[in-house]
């Protein structure tokens, strides 16, 4: 499985936010970021902070378990989330930096959303952790 698909999942996960006009990534927050690489089948479950910080767990399509941390900032107006995993970009248990534009989205919401590598992911979030 690549792993990247996480980290620009995520980026693309995070196209959840939006409660509050000032905060787009407001309703990730104690929430659960679903996603499913369209291409691999891979899935994760993201879990955003208010401080700029993530984790994800997820398994891999060789059914092996995947999780890390890292971070994420808006750019673009907040019309963009980057995110930046915590390992070195060699390591092989976290993927690559990546970027993905983001939309306001609420709990219970899926939609699908492609990242700057290319890669599309089913995406919704669910209450809670």
């Amino acid at each position: 499985m690549n792993l990247k698909t996480w980290a620009l999942a995520g980026a693309m996960v995070l196209a959840a936010g939006a409660a509050l006009a000032d905060d787009p990534m407001a309703n990730t927050y104690g929430n659960t970021v679903n996603t499913t690489d369209k291409a691999s089948g891979a899935k994760g479950k993201m879990m955003f902070n208010q401080d700029g910080t993530y984790a994800v767990q997820g398994t891999g399509q060789d059914g092996k378990a995947v999780s890390y941390n890292g971070h994420w900032t808006l750019k673009d107006g907040d019309k963009t989330i980057c995110m930046t995993p915590d390992a070195p970009p060699d390591a092989k248990t976290a993927p690559p930096p990546a970027c993905a534009p983001i939309e306001a989205h609420n709990v219970g919401d899926s939609w699908t959303v492609t990242n700057d590598q290319k890669q599309t992911y089913d995406v919704s979030i669910s209450a809670g952790r």
